[in-house]
């Protein structure tokens, strides 16, 4: 096991589990409370609302577990995911509304942080100590 991951990526993958779990309770929620009361097209909307809340909850932490076991897969969809959540957020961005502008700078920061060759080299395993400590192949 890795113990020194970057610890920007270990804040990113607890924050995506985080949220992924919470995508995913508030999906049970909407199922589970379902009014009775409501019409027919109102419940298939909720119930279709609520499982892709419960999927992308799970899309999310399959993600946030392949960011903490650093697989390149996981840097390249979270690079991807937080390029839509980045341009996503524009529009109320520039509307000045404050939760578009705090997930524009928070979505940047990440972006900019896993392009960062170091943060790169953790996902391919070819960290500049792991070489010094690999075995002479025999030349």
């Amino acid at each position: 096991m890795n113990l020194n991951k970057p610890v920007g990526i270990l804040i990113l993958a607890g924050l995506i589990a985080v949220l992924g779990i919470s995508a995913i309770l508030l999906g049970l929620y909407f199922l589970t409370f379902l009014p009775a009361t409501t019409t027919f097209s109102d419940r298939v909307y909720t119930i279709m609302l609520s499982l892709v809340g419960i999927g992308t909850g799970g899309f999310g932490i399959y993600i946030a577990k392949g960011l903490w076991d650093l697989k390149p897969w996981a840097r390249t969809t979270s690079l991807v995911l937080l390029g839509f959540v980045f341009v996503g957020s524009l529009g109320g961005a520039i509307a000045g509304k404050p939760v578009p502008i705090a997930t524009l700078v928070v979505s940047m920061l990440f972006i900019v942080y896993l392009i960062r060759p170091e943060v790169k080299s953790s996902f391919s395993g070819s960290c500049a100590s792991d070489a010094s400590d690999a075995p002479d192949s025999g030349s």
